[in-house]
């Protein structure tokens, strides 16, 4: 037995599926790593050389931290991103969010404290409004969607499962990220691009493949074994192929653990 044929992490599987994206990428248009991976989709995009010479691979994607970083008004942006944000969670959670306190209100009290953190010094506040709004509200700055795809002026936000199920929540709040991306906030470094939402993750992630655009790693897997150079030599190659006999041998057990 050999660690590399029993090794699970997930983070490692995205290090390789970010070799395979890059390569040919200057040149390779549709054949390139990123050009094939969004041929496996039906998303309405252009792959060329030159789209895809363009594009912007990003990974482990804390958005909201960076712009909010760099931001050279970043109570203005908490205040707009409040107005932009309560509308939509409210609608998801059915009248649970009605009116939490506006945050220009509660700022000189979160004075000095970063958004991510503001759910947690609002815990003990007494209007549950607060509790619930502020948690989705850090949890925007906490969140890394795995990839961010950038091509022919579409945003293409993906999340990647392999040994564990996704979850609901995490893909609903990926898209209130995506869809506050392509608003007007973020206007000046994503130019109101349209966006999709798309999973990565095997065979047994059966429900999720119901719900929206899915890419399966066993077709990734094959893309890559046809595309890279060396073959089944190739490191990257071979690290796919372990995932889909993990995720085979998995599937007999049913062990999700």
């Amino acid at each position: 037995m050999e660690f590399k044929n029993i090794f699970r992490e997930e983070r490692y599987f995205c290090n390789h599926l970010f070799r395979f994206l890059c390569y040919k990428k200057e040149d390779g248009g549709k054949n390139s790593g990123l050009g094939r991976f969004l041929s496996l989709t039906n998303l309405p995009v252009n792959i060329n050389v030159e789209t895809v010479a363009a594009a912007e691979v990003y990974t482990e994607v804390a958005v909201f931290r960076d712009f909010y970083h760099c931001h050279h008004n970043r109570q203005e942006f908490l205040v707009a991103l409040y107005d932009e944000f309560l509308p939509m969670i409210r609608g998801q959670y059915g009248g649970k969010i009605a009116n939490p306190t506006p945050i220009r209100d509660l700022l000189p009290q979160l004075q000095g404290i970063h958004p991510k953190d503001f759910s947690r010094h609002l815990a003990d506040a007494d209007m549950e409004d607060d509790k619930l709004f502020y948690r989705e509200f850090s949890a925007l700055f906490n969140a890394k969607p795995d990839f961010l795809l950038i091509c022919d002026e579409m945003m293409v936000w993906l999340e990647v499962k392999f040994w564990v199920s996704f979850d609901r929540r995490q893909l609903q709040r990926t898209q209130n990220i995506a869809d506050l991306c392509s608003s007007d906030l973020f206007a000046p470094i994503f130019s109101n691009r349209p966006n999709r939402v798309v999973k990565l993750g095997t065979k047994r992630h059966i429900h999720t493949r119901r719900d929206g655009d899915f890419i399966d790693w066993t077709d990734v897997a094959q893309v890559a074994d046809e595309l890279l150079p060396h073959g089944a030599d190739n490191y990257t190659v071979q690290a796919l192929k372990v995932l889909v006999e993990i995720d085979r041998k998995k599937g007999k057990r049913g062990d999700f653990r």
